[in-house]
């Protein structure tokens, strides 16, 4: 027994040593680039890649290697062989076009922040398309970023980046090879108003409004001109009342998808969706109503762990916690979590932060905090998939209902969060989940034209 340990141990440093020679022989030189342009503000941009998909990466495989064996390397070799250029990550989830810049000292030549630019495509109409969000890499002095665009001038070999720095608000642009050329497809579109119906209610598409997206102060905000549509929602004839603000995207035949595509196609179509608000008492469907709570001097847990069933599955509502900072690893709830988390950054008022933690070469535990100043109601939630919502609203002694608000960073391993913030004379009341199921639709429409 004693020789198969030893000649499992002696397997496995040989194995740790060849991986190290290798490292040491296959030292990786800075990133590649494929353009690149000096901005206003001085520093170089760098165009490292573009990719289109949903999952992204940039940089050598080395850097993950490494990740992997840190905990077992001595702390000389890791930051001998460590990559002075790291590989980067990340999965977007939908397909989406990525550009991925970092920033160099035209002076020393070493990488400087990528951050307070604004990044955008140009068509030759002039047609601006802002990015959807960026991830960024680096540490405190964000190096890299990658720029998603789920909209971009889709049937050209090239594409026109600009790019605006903050600082002095003058564009440089540069061109890139389009990796996800488009051949639109054939639409025939209706004039407006539009109307569908569903039921009682009825969707209406009234007109478009030509409107700009955000405004000269907001440095940040593509100014893209676009068709904003007028929606009513109507019951009987009359505006239905108790539903939230519509959420709706606009889609071209090129294959681009939100709310900014420009005033040059000559055909867009439109999808709305409306969800009932959850005080609605006849639509909002009730599916669990929870133990009377009283809303003052939380300061403990109130652990309900009560099932609820739906139709695409079953909810677990955890309970009632304080304000802070609550750790889940997987789903479950941690109470004493082997890592510290503090509030989010960026000046949100609640959200979500994470830790990783490495148990052996192959295997990591990820860890997620929520912060919230405010008391909060957690939920387990099934798998995503369903179009229905869930919320939790409030009843008090008088039969009046009160929201909570979700968590506008949404679900995290299935955690969802639902914040208290009551008035302070409602002090007791009852907690009810409810499922928000939507109505939706859809309208091929001529737009106006220039």
């Amino acid at each position: 027994m004693r020789k198969k340990i030893a000649w499992i141990i002696g397997i496995s440093f040989t194995l740790l040593a060849l991986v190290i020679l290798l490292l040491v022989c296959t030292r990786p030189g800075p990133p590649a680039r494929i353009a690149k342009v000096q901005l206003a503000d001085g520093r170089i941009i760098q165009v490292e890649g573009v990719s289109y998909g949903k999952t992204h990466s940039i940089g050598s495989m080395r850097s993950e290697v490494l990740r992997r064996l840190q905990p077992w390397l001595p702390l000389r070799v890791e930051q001998y062989l460590a990559p002075k250029y790291p590989r980067n990550e990340f999965d977007f989830g939908r397909s989406a076009l990525v550009v991925w810049v970092n920033a160099v000292d035209p002076i020393g030549g070493t990488n400087v922040d990528c951050q307070q630019m604004r990044v955008e495509f140009v068509d030759e109409q002039g047609d601006l398309y802002g990015e959807t969000t960026s991830y960024w890499f680096g540490g405190q002095d964000f190096w890299r970023a990658g720029h998603v665009f789920e909209s971009f001038p889709r049937t050209g070999q090239k594409l026109t980046l600009q790019i605006t720095p903050w600082r002095t608000n003058q564009t440089s642009r540069l061109e890139l090879a389009n990796p996800h050329v488009t051949v639109p497809e054939e639409w025939s579109g209706k004039s407006l108003p539009q109307e569908q119906r569903m039921g009682e209610l009825s969707i209406i598409l009234s007109q478009l409004n030509r409107e700009t997206n955000g405004s000269p102060n907001q440095r940040w905000e593509t100014r893209t001109v676009y068709w904003k549509p007028e929606w009513e929602l109507r019951q009987g004839g009359k505006k239905a009342e108790g539903w939230q603000a519509p959420e709706w995207t606009a889609e071209d035949p090129t294959g681009n998808r939100g709310q900014f595509p420009g005033v040059h196609q000559p055909v867009l179509r439109y999808s709305v969706t409306f969800y009932p608000s959850p005080t609605n008492r006849e639509a909002a469907l009730l599916v669990g109503t929870l133990p009377e709570i009283q809303l003052t001097n939380l300061t403990t847990i109130t652990w309900w762990n009560q099932t609820v069933k739906l139709e695409s599955g079953e909810v677990v509502v955890l309970g009632l916690f304080p304000p802070g900072t609550h750790v889940f690893c997987e789903g479950v709830y941690q109470t004493n979590p082997p890592v510290t988390m503090g509030p989010v950054s960026g000046g949100a008022r609640s959200g979500w932060v994470g830790q990783t933690m490495r148990v052996s070469p192959v295997k990591e535990m990820h860890y997620t905090g929520h912060y919230t100043p405010d008391p909060v109601i957690y939920l387990h939630t099934p798998e995503p998939g369903s179009k229905n919502r869930l919320a939790v609203r409030f009843r008090d002694e008088s039969g009046r209902y009160w929201l909570t608000e979700a968590e506008s960073q949404g679900v995290a391993n299935g955690i969802q969060p639902y914040m208290i913030k009551l008035p302070p004379e409602v002090t007791q009341v009852v907690p009810e989940v409810v499922v928000l199921k939507p109505i939706e639709a859809e309208f091929l429409v001529s737009t106006p034209g220039e």
